[in-house]
Order: C-alpha cells, then structure tokens, then sequence
C-alpha cells in the first residue's frame, strides 16, 4: 500500500523521514569528529604515573627552563633524557598515564623525529598534556593513532636517532593540546604554561597514593596550629589553610619578608628591614615593632630564641619578647641546621661550621667540619654529631669522644638515639646499633640523594632523604614510602599533627598524608 504524503508534514518538499535521516547522520557524523576533550573521559581517569624512559639507565641530560647556548638563550622548555652513548637510540618510551593521544605524527619535528602528545586527566579534574619528542617508530612499536586511548606503560614509540645524540624530549604542559611544542622559548616556559616534568610526575605519584589527604601550591616551610590549620608564607603574601588543606584567607605583604615564627597566642611575621607583626589566626593583622636589624634569612626556633641572620653576617638570638639581642654570633653563615638538648645547643651553618652554645648563649666552641653534619641528642643530654668524620658524643663542656662502631656517613647524614639504641643513615643505607655498639640490623637504600632527616612516631622510624618519605619498624621491617619532588639542599620538613595526618613540604608543594594509611601493615589496630 503506497505511503500517503501529508503536506502538514513536509519541509520544502523533503519528507519527514528523509530529514529524521539527515539528522541521524549529522549525529552520527558529531559522534565521529568529537574532540579530545569531549571524548577524554572514554579513556579513564590517570590512577599512577611514571617517566617515560626508566631513570635508573637514562640521565637527564638537559634540564626544564635552562638556556641554551645552541638555541641563542632560548630556554628550554622539556626535561631531555639520554641512556649513553650508543644505548639510547630504539630504546622504547612508554606513556606516562592513562590518557587519549592528541597528536601523533612520525615526522612532526621533520628531521628532529617524530612527536606524540597525549591528554591525561586527573580525580581532581584537572588536565594536562605530555609531550614526546625525537622519537621514530619501527614495525614493533608503531606510533598510536591519534584520538585513541593509551594506558600507563603502553609503548608509543622508540627513541629516534636525532642530532645532537639520540635522546628523548619530554614535556609537560597545560597548554597546545595538539601541536608540537617549539621546544624553547625567549620567555621563561613556566610563564606560558609549561610545567617541569620532573616536579610534575614525582608529586602526582605521591598524590596518587591512597594516604593523599591534600596539597598545596607552596615553597614554604608552614607553621601548623593545634587544630591542624596551615599558615605560610609564599610570593610576599601570608596564606592561612584550613586542616584539610582549603586556602582560608591572604594578606599581600607591602614589603619583603623572611619567615613565620610562633608568638603564644599568634603567629609572628619577620620582614626583611627588622620588624616584627603579629598575625592572628584569623588573618588580621596585629601590633608591630622595629628590632634595630636587618635579615637576610629565615627565622628559626633554637629552644626559647628566635634565631635570625643578620645582613651584616651575624647570628642574632632574639628574646622571648622578640624586641632584643640575647646574644649575638659575628662572621657567621645562616644555619642549616640545629638541635637543642637539655644542656647544650648545636647550630651547623650553611658552611658546615660548628657552633656549640651553652644554655644561658654562651658560645663555647667553634669547629668547621670537614662536610655537612647531622645533629641530635642522648639522653644524658650529650649532643650528637654525625658525619663523614664519624659519629661523635659532644659533652656540655664542648668534650668530643667517638662512638665505635658507626660507620662514617658516605653522603648526606640523619642520627637519632632512642630506647637505648641507636639509629643511624649514612647516606647509603639506615642502621641500628645496640648500647655496646653491636650492629641490631641495617638495610640498604638504592638511589637515594639529599638532605637527610630522621625521627619516631609511634614506634616507627621516620626517614626523608630528599624527598623521599620512608617509615621503619624499629626491628628493621620498611612500612612505607612515598616520594615529593624536592630540588635544592632544604630538607625534607615534615610534621605530625594530633589529627594523624602527616604533612611534609618540599620543593613548590605542601601534601598532608593519612599517617596510618601511609603506614600499611605497621599501623596500629584501632
């Protein structure tokens, strides 16, 4: 029976159905031609993250944001890696994360090889593009389409023999979704939204982890309240934050600061021209006052004193009311580090010098060390100094007597005494002493490098060493670890709170950890 035609229900002479069909393929032609980002979410979320090329065999060979003399000074805006010589070439790259390939073109840098780019988001929603540069493909490992999905460790390419010497060009970037970077750029790459790759992996593995709790844009060591509330001090403004993390107010600071101490009752702003203001906890400002000194470095507790540097090269202790001088150290570096017991104070500058102070701030000896040092106490109230010259017991009339036993630190140092025991790191591997100084246990660690720190909580041992965070049993067994991107020689800050969340700064980030998550199988029931 034929199909009856209702004027009613036609369009310029075109059926009904003839413009359902055109709409269906309109459809299903949007459907196709999708856009990355649209079609992200098929390729799931990044859930870990790893480099590209395994860092163990490939060296960084030229830095993020470093210029180059072959470029005119343009600045770099990739982290490149090289395996040596006559191994890079055809070794394979693998994806960083989970994400969709945006770009994917074996000749994109024409002679400087292949490109591919490759989307990732992350549980947080945000977004960013990994770069890889100077890579061929082989009938192995083809380069992946473009807009499919790729999972972390999928290999997209080799590493292409390109000039100056094969090597990979990893980038990391917010920015040019789908277009081959340039490389280097006149101005700073951090300006223009690419991002150091290095900083940008190792904290995301750390903020993968399932003890993450939060982090926080800062290059500042903060000062945490009793509810567990940050304040710090980062860009010439003071940032208050909540515990879990939520930035809560700011207040542009009008001239240079130095750092943030504690006051009973507030915090305590030290700027650079000598004054001191309060900073209530609810971000107003209070009182201030001139102390008669300029500084040049951050503030730093050394039992009741508020020690600071001077610009005219000495350590000043300030009183309890942070107005005067209690003492005052002249031709001195700042401090790298310090420790305080019951009957003697160790301040190590930056240029390894020692300077032992008794408690009314007497100095009584000063010793310049033959490398850097790490310091602690006992408990007969001796002062502990460990370094490549060995481990030393420091009496409050400035005696020195080596322990036996200890092996010499070989790199960087961390020592703690405890339970009769002592626990030392000496760069290489951590170890436990009995009080006759027979050897409990030691376990190496591979690849480590850095400032050296060593604490207990809970019957565990705490350990960071650049920016890796370890925990310990006392009877030798690891519990966790977890790494944060740290560069410079700072160490690893880290502390405790009563809330159990452990929060640690290093590098540009402050990451508060679920402390028994992070502990695993030495966590305590309950």
């Amino acid at each position: 029976m034929p199909v009856s035609h209702n004027p009613k229900f036609t369009l310029h002479g075109q059926s009904l159905s003839a413009w359902r069909l055109l709409l269906l393929c309109l459809m299903v032609s949007l459907a196709l031609t999708v856009s990355p980002d649209a079609a992200q979410s098929d390729c799931g979320s990044v859930t870990t993250i790893s480099f590209p090329v395994d860092r163990a065999v490939f060296q960084l060979a030229q830095d993020f944001a470093v210029p180059s003399p072959r470029h005119q000074g343009r600045y770099h805006t990739a982290e490149d890696y090289f395996g040596g010589r006559g191994m890079s070439y055809g070794q394979p790259v693998r994806a960083i994360a989970n994400g969709r390939v945006t770009y994917s073109a074996p000749n994109g840098w024409g002679r400087d090889g292949g490109v591919v780019i490759i989307q990732h988001t992350f549980p947080d929603g945000s977004v960013a593009y990994s770069q890889y540069g100077h890579m061929e493909q082989t009938d192995i490992h083809a380069f992946p389409a473009r807009y499919s999905c790729v999972a972390a460790g999928d290999i997209i390419g080799v590493v292409g023999n390109v000039r100056p010497a094969p090597h990979l060009h990893f980038e990391m970037r917010s920015n040019q979704p789908d277009v081959p970077g340039p490389g280097y750029t006149w101005a700073q790459p951090e300006t223009l939204g690419w991002l150091k790759p290095s900083s940008f992996v190792i904290n995301w593995g750390a903020w993968l982890s399932p003890a993450h709790r939060f982090h926080l844009d800062s290059a500042a060591v903060p000062l945490v309240a009793n509810d567990g509330s940050l304040i710090y001090l980062t860009d010439n403004r003071v940032r208050g934050a909540t515990p879990d993390g939520r930035v809560l107010w700011r207040i542009n600071l009008d001239r240079p600061a130095v750092g943030l101490s504690w006051l009973p009752l507030a915090a305590l702003l030290t700027y650079a021209d000598g004054t001191m203001q309060e900073i209530n906890l609810d971000g107003t400002l209070g009182q201030a006052w001139g102390t008669g000194f300029q500084f040049n470095a951050p503030p730093v507790m050394v039992d009741s004193w508020l020690v600071t540097h001077s610009i005219d090269n000495a350590l000043i202790a300030l009183t309890l009311d942070r107005r005067t001088a209690a003492w005052r150290l002249e031709n001195t570096a700042p401090l790298a580090a310090n420790y305080t017991t019951l009957l003697i104070t160790g301040l190590l500058t930056q240029n390894n010098e020692l300077l032992l102070v008794s408690p009314d701030g007497a100095l009584l000896e000063r010793r310049t060390l033959s490398g850097s040092a790490s310091l602690a106490g006992d408990s007969a109230g001796n002062l502990l100094v460990y370094s490549s010259d060995g481990l030393w017991r420091v009496t409050p009339d400035a005696n020195w007597t080596a322990v036996p036993g200890v092996s010499p630190a070989v790199h960087k140092s961390a020592v703690l005494e405890l339970g009769g025991r002592l626990y030392t790191f000496d760069g290489e591997q951590l170890a436990a002493y009995e009080a006759d100084g027979v050897l409990a246990w030691e376990s190496p660690l591979y690849g480590v490098a850095g400032t050296a720190t060593l604490a207990a909580h809970d019957d565990v041992l705490l350990l960071t060493v650049g920016g890796d965070i370890y925990a310990w049993g006392l009877t030798g067994g690891l519990c966790g670890a977890v790494g944060v991107y740290q560069d410079g020689v700072a160490a690893l800050w880290h502390d405790l709170g009563a809330d159990g969340i452990l929060r640690v700064a290093a590098g540009t980030s402050i990451t508060g950890f679920d402390w028994q998550q992070f502990l695993g199988a030495c966590a305590q029931p309950g």
